[in-house]
């Protein structure tokens, strides 16, 4: 009898942590109406290239929402030092505002940004130092559980930079399995010589993680090995060539600390073992109303920028797998051409006799199925 009260009482308890472990409540922060139109400020004060600063407004989100960005148009922005010098940006349309030319920005002064809008609000950013970044030592790649995983290093002899951000752009070359000389021409109801190629393409993506690292608990300012972004066995990314532009910053320790709080809030919410979202407050504030949320974190210096190329011979063969692209010989009289080539296949080209034309599927085909351009990158090799 003991033991049966022993087994019921040890199932309840079963019950009643899966029960904890299932239940999710959903997290509804309760905002005032004036955190809903916050000011967003995004952006860098550099002095290794043109900077540009992006401002926006937060607004209430609803289920469903697919309601357009709202920008701050019309703003001063001028990044202002501690020497009483002043450098006014340029509006460039959809709340973007540029110095146009490389700011002479000088390490060992503090810097800030001054922002007026068009309702007559004024917002400063708390004064920074100035941290110039140091080089990305390289940007290397290894196998990881059949995918790749690429990474970044770095380090500062100086031993001063010790918090760091990256931001990445990939792009990638592709080609369909058929290359294809001909093209439909659904006016005259003909297939005519192809005037341009759709056999490779290229497409282009950015990071959209927060990347973080810091060496502060380490003895040397040294990142070895930082992962930037995992491409999954058989990505179409690596089909052929693949290219990893990489930005660094250097931020301080306050800069570094809101960045991981960005991150906690946007990928680390999702159980109810992960910890909740939480207001992150900035280094910006409003002048004119105090009590106004203004999100965004301003850090200062020079940034560094480094890309390499990774081929399809680099890695493992057989990484690739082929679409099922069957043929279709399409006789070349009006009818069939108008049936086949209309929507189901493309045209490859000429054979006979007697004439015709071979064709596949639109994807087999035409890379820009795939949702890339057939323009070349001014920087491919």
């Amino acid at each position: 009898m003991r033991r049966k009260y022993n087994w019921l009482k040890m199932m309840a308890s079963l019950i009643s942590i899966f029960t904890l472990a299932t239940c999710k409540i959903p997290y509804e922060p309760k905002l005032k109406p004036s955190d809903t139109n916050s000011l967003v400020v995004e952006g860098y004060i550099d002095g290794a290239i043109p900077m540009t600063i992006k401002l926006s407004r937060t607004r209430m989100l609803t289920n469903g929402d697919t309601a357009a960005r709202i920008y701050e148009l019309g703003a001063k922005v001028i990044v202002e030092d501690d020497k009483q010098n002043s450098y006014p940006l340029s509006e460039m349309g959809n709340g973007i505002y540029s110095s146009l030319y490389i700011l002479p920005l000088t390490a060992g002064n503090l810097y800030r940004l001054h922002i007026f809008t068009t309702e007559n609000e004024e917002y400063l950013s708390d004064f920074v130092p100035f941290r110039p970044s140091p080089p990305i030592d390289s940007i290397g790649w290894n196998l990881k559980d059949d995918g790749v995983q690429i990474y970044v290093n770095t380090h500062d002899p100086s031993d001063t930079t010790r918090y760091y951000r990256w931001e990445y752009s990939e792009t990638w070359q592709y080609h369909t399995e058929y290359s294809s000389s001909y093209e439909y021409d659904p006016v005259n109801v003909v297939v005519i010589p192809r005037a341009q190629q759709i056999y490779y393409c290229w497409q282009t993506d950015s990071s959209t993680s927060i990347l973080l690292g810091s060496s502060a608990k380490l003895s040397s300012d040294v990142i070895n090995e930082m992962p930037l972004v995992y491409i999954q066995p058989h990505d179409e990314r690596l089909s052929d060539e693949y290219s990893i532009w990489v930005k660094q910053y250097a931020l301080d320790q306050n800069g570094y600390n809101y960045w991981l709080a960005m991150q906690s809030n946007t990928e680390s919410v999702g159980s109810i073992f992960d910890p909740q979202p939480n207001e992150t407050v900035g280094n910006i504030h409003c002048v004119t109303n105090p009590a106004e949320l203004v999100v965004g974190y301003i850090n200062a210096g020079n940034t560094v920028e480094k890309r390499v190329f990774i081929y399809n011979s680099s890695i493992p063969s057989g990484w690739n797998i082929p679409l099922y692209c069957p043929i279709k010989n399409v006789p070349d009289i009006p009818d069939s051409l108008k049936y086949y080539f209309s929507s189901l296949y493309t045209p490859i080209e000429l054979i006979g006799p007697p004439p015709a034309y071979s064709g596949s599927t639109p994807d087999c085909v035409d890379c820009r199925t795939h949702g890339g351009v057939t323009i070349e990158p001014s920087f491919w090799p």
